[in-house]
């Protein structure tokens, strides 16, 4: 998950791409939807999910929340908080699943961490899609203050870091600039599948989650002393 502030818009998802039910559903494990509060960061999910950023409003947000809009800001002071705690809990949740390794075999660990980024695109693909708007698009920085999104890519920084330093691990003989390169390029990988893989396709996630390791093994390989 790289990107940059100012990098160009990709255009958001549309409903129709959506498997509506199943994706909302996956919020449940980032958010407490009994919980009023929650329900609207939920909802946020949602609604940035379905239409990006640039169409945010309050006013759906509460209705898919189940509260008048008036009613939104006796949880939050503004759309903009609402956006930044639920973003920051959507990235905070995926770094979460990206961390849980044996931490014994570098090999077994980076397989792991690309298996785990890969099914997590999969199995969440409503939060996937908001993440990927966050990270890989300028408009996220209009709409949160400049701290509030540094604080973002600050989490998108804390999961490079790590890849960075399992693939290092993994290939100690790859020089420190192809580790960076690559670690982003394995990022760049896994985080697409969000984009491209259907919910209700005949596609096995544990097949693609396998395949992903494999091409970035022969990557890491190939990009060693004996292979420059």
């Amino acid at each position: 998950m790289t990107a940059a502030r100012g990098t160009s818009a990709r255009p958001a998802s549309s409903p129709s791409e959506l498997d509506r039910s199943a994706d909302i559903a996956t919020l449940g494990r980032v958010f407490d939807l009994d919980v009023m509060r929650e329900r609207i960061l939920a909802a946020a999910i949602t609604n940035v999910a379905d239409h990006g950023f640039g169409a945010f409003t309050v006013r759906e947000v509460a209705a898919v929340a189940g509260i008048k809009a008036p009613g939104l800001y006796s949880h939050f002071p503004s759309k903009e908080a609402i956006l930044t705690e639920a973003v920051s809990r959507v990235l905070g949740d995926f770094l979460d699943n990206s961390t849980h390794v044996d931490g014994v075999d570098p090999e077994a660990d980076l397989r792991e961490t690309v298996r785990q980024h890969v099914l997590y695109q999969m199995h969440n693909m409503h939060i996937a899609r908001v993440a990927d708007l966050v990270l890989y698009t300028a408009s996220a920085g209009q709409f949160l203050s400049t701290e509030d999104y540094d604080r973002l890519l600050s989490l998108q920084q804390a999961h490079l870091n790590l890849v960075r330093d399992r693939v290092t691990a993994f290939a100690p003989d790859v020089s420190e600039t192809k580790v960076t390169v690559a670690s982003m390029a394995i990022i760049a990988m896994c985080d697409r599948v969000a984009n491209w893989f259907p919910a209700d396709g005949a596609r096995d996630p544990e097949e693609l989650a396998d395949l992903h390791w494999q091409l970035v093994r022969a990557m890491l390989v190939g990009l060693g002393p004996n292979h420059s």
